[in-house]
């Protein structure tokens, strides 16, 4: 890791490597509050800090049972989650999509598309279902588990059970229900352990040994780095820490394509753990590279397995990762380093205090839908062919979007935020609108995939720095799977999120303008969409 222009901030720092380590290590709750009732909050999630010597404890059971998926004639694994509990599935499995085992999907998302490709896209009769709730409540796997349950249920019959595996909690009403039902089997995690900080526990370990990679290696080299108490993730830490504090609070992630799920995991961690009180640093992941012109100064780069001239210009860090070993330190020395932001920073890591604000407004809105059995009526300022938005206005859609961006201030952040399915050419479309966004502003961009940044970045949109310009994605569905037992479907689910966020921001003085595409055809949306931007902002 090249420290040089980290090692500047850290020599006019209070905070020295050699003081923290000691203290985070030994799990001082001191480190991050004098308040004695924020002490006994921190103090309940430190399990992170040596939580792989426990897996590492649990390996032979993890490695019997990956063997015994196998042997029992699988071949792929779906992993149904939401934040913790799926991100790091998705980061491995871009990272190592070719490892020795199963081919493994992630489905985190209510938008019907997504559902119904998964569905599509592996053959039931082989493939294994891992359902990742801590609480067992969480909609979005309860909404999943539900579905698929139905799904093996119609075609396998009383087999379908040995086809789910539950990772959840002791004690959840995940466990008991996979009790009842009599799942394959249940792995359980750790109460003292977040689910943002949770890849070293059976959480992301019995998905990368189903996968293929090597385990109980990689639970080894992080153990090491825990027994030595490692100083390069405190070291990364206070570099980032400190920039934030200076206001440049925003970490651009450049990495090969293979690590761009990387980018989306460090994501999660570090703006749902630090952006808190109006503080924050928040990562900008997948963002499309530019010239170093088109970047503020409220920018910072951190580089995995790429270079790049940008960054002659600013203060970053580049790491070489050749091994699921080096993947595996990156992620602990990660941990390390957003625990000790937060200290720096003067917040609490560990809880995420306006994540519920939206779930709330989300619930209040589903049941409203499952009162009536229809979605709650749009209501829009500006419609233009393909495409309506409410929270700004214009002679179209793209002119009213480019009035709402044209009212920054330096230093924020224009985050586009798609409840949409996820497709390549969906993504590409948004990337370009993202690219020309910035290029034409000098503003950084931020892009998610929505419920997923619900559970990743929307602690910092309502609890951070109030720097955001936030563009809500949503459209017309084509088709429209029923959630058994839910009163509702994926449809309407996502669309309560979307509300509720929406709420949740509006709720919290943020900037919000919500952009409908009122046809199932999205890609033809965006593209109207980019024309008319386009035309609104040429000179």
């Amino acid at each position: 890791m090249d420290q040089s222009q980290a090692e500047a901030v850290v020599s006019q720092s209070d905070f020295k490597s050699s003081a923290i380590a000691p203290r985070l290590y030994r799990k001082d709750a001191t480190l991050w509050s004098q308040d004695q009732t924020v002490q006994k909050d921190v103090a309940a999630f430190l399990g992170w800090v040596d939580a792989p010597t426990r897996t590492l404890a649990q390996i032979d059971e993890i490695e019997s049972f990956a063997a015994e998926i196998t042997e029992a004639g699988f071949t792929d694994a779906v992993v149904l989650g939401m934040g913790g509990s799926s991100l790091s599935s998705l980061m491995f499995a871009s990272a190592f999509p070719n490892s020795k085992g199963l081919k493994l999907h992630v489905l985190d998302s209510t938008v019907p598309g997504d559902v119904l490709k998964i569905d599509r896209s592996v053959r039931l009769k082989t493939t294994l279902f891992i359902v990742a709730s801590k609480s067992g409540t969480t909609v979005e796997p309860l909404a999943f588990e539900e579905y698929f349950y139905q799904r093996l249920t119609e075609e396998l019959g009383d087999q379908a059970p040995q086809h789910i595996v539950a990772t959840t909690d002791p004690g959840s009403q995940m466990q008991a229900r996979a009790q009842e039902r009599g799942y394959r089997k249940i792995f359980l995690g750790e109460p003292e352990v977040g689910g943002r900080f949770s890849v070293f526990t059976v959480f992301g370990m019995v998905p990368a040994a189903l996968i293929g990679l090597p385990v109980r290696k990689m639970l080894e080299a992080v153990t090491a780095l825990y027994n030595d108490q490692d100083a390069e993730g405190i070291e990364t830490g206070i570099w980032y820490g400190e920039l934030a504090k200076a206001g440049v609070d925003k970490i651009t992630f450049l990495t090969s394509p293979e690590f761009a799920g990387v980018a989306l995991w460090a994501e999660q961690l570090i703006a749902e753990s630090t952006g808190k009180h109006g503080f924050g640093t928040l990562p900008l992941a997948t963002e499309p590279e530019g010239q170093p012109e088109v970047y503020g100064a409220d920018r910072t780069f951190f580089l995995i397995n790429t270079e790049s001239p940008v960054t002659e210009s600013f203060s970053s860090i580049t790491v070489t990762i050749d091994s699921p070993i080096d993947f595996a330190e990156l992620l602990y020395r990660f941990e390390i380093a957003t625990a000790t932001a937060g200290a720096i920073l003067g917040v609490n890591p560990f809880d995420q205090p306006n994540v519920q604000a939206a779930k709330i407004i989300a619930q209040k809105e589903l049941e409203k839908i499952q009162a009536t059995g229809t979605l709650p009526e749009l209501k829009f300022d500006v419609e233009s062919r393909e495409l309506a938005i409410s929270g700004s206005n214009g002679q179209n859609v793209g002119q009213a979007l480019a009035s709402f961006l044209h009212n920054h201030n330096s230093g924020d952040v224009v985050q586009f935020l798609a409840f949409l399915p996820e497709t390549d050419q969906t993504t590409d479309q948004i990337q370009s609108i993202r690219t020309a966004t910035r290029d034409r502003l000098n503003l950084a961009t931020a892009f998610g995939y929505g419920p997923r940044y619900l559970h990743s970045t929307g602690q910092y949109h309502k609890g951070g720095p109030n720097n955001g310009l936030y563009v809500v994605l949503t459209s017309e569905d084509a088709e429209d799977p029923q959630i058994p037992g839910m009163g509702a479907s994926f449809g309407q689910l996502k669309m309560a999120q979307a509300l509720g966020d929406i709420g949740a921001l509006k709720d919290n003085q943020r900037r919000v303008v919500q952009i409908h595409c009122k046809t199932t055809d999205v890609n033809k949306a965006l593209a109207q969409l980019a024309d008319e931007l386009h035309v609104a902002v040429a000179p």
